[in-house]
């Protein structure tokens, strides 16, 4: 009988690079929560540096090999599904580093995100590549429109690049992702 694969500890640790990009960008004030935290090895690194950490893993094993290397005293792990757990109000930042993550369960995040007056997203679910901060303070972005060429990202967890005429696609086009609300994505039918 074959061992079954530990498809959690191949998949859901990231390089230096996305740890050092959330890292980055928080502060001493912030008060973080963690979607999907896993063995809570980048929650722990967060909190060195912010005031206070929830770390919310659904998976009681992930959560229970974590234990064996001790907790920061600002760091609180809660074993649950994030989407049922009663958010507090004082979150600043959330980091959602969980590239399977559906465009459907993103969208949830945001919406309970900003609802609690949480400032900032650190996420990767949105591109599934390479990590950004979203700011959740800022309107949702412009009604899409389908003759603008180029990349555009919706708060809904869509992406997408509208295309059009060759001569339309510059440099600037393809650097430059737009905020949008209402693409073809989030849109019955």
């Amino acid at each position: 009988m074959t061992e079954p694969i530990d498809w959690e500890a191949i998949w859901a640790p990231y390089d230096e690079d996305t740890y050092r990009f959330v890292v980055e960008r928080i502060y001493p004030f912030d008060v973080v929560v963690d979607i999907g935290a896993g063995d809570l090895r980048l929650s722990s690194r967060v909190a060195n540096i912010a005031s206070w950490v929830y770390a919310i893993e659904r998976n009681p094993e992930v959560l229970a090999r974590a234990d064996r290397y001790g907790r920061p005293e600002n760091l609180v792990a809660v074993c649950t599904d994030a989407r049922q757990w009663p958010m507090p109000g004082d979150v600043t930042v959330g980091v959602l580093l969980m590239r399977h993550c559906t465009p459907e369960h993103f969208a949830e995040y945001v919406a309970r995100l900003k609802a609690m007056g949480c400032r900032r997203l650190i996420t990767n679910a949105r591109w599934k590549m390479g990590v950004e901060e979203i700011d959740l303070r800022a309107s949702a972005g412009v009604a899409y429109d389908p003759q603008r060429v180029g990349w555009f990202a919706c708060q809904c967890g869509a992406t997408g690049f509208t295309p059009g005429e060759p001569q339309q696609v510059t440099d600037q086009v393809l650097n430059e992702v737009v905020e949008v609300m209402n693409c073809p994505h989030c849109l019955p039918g």
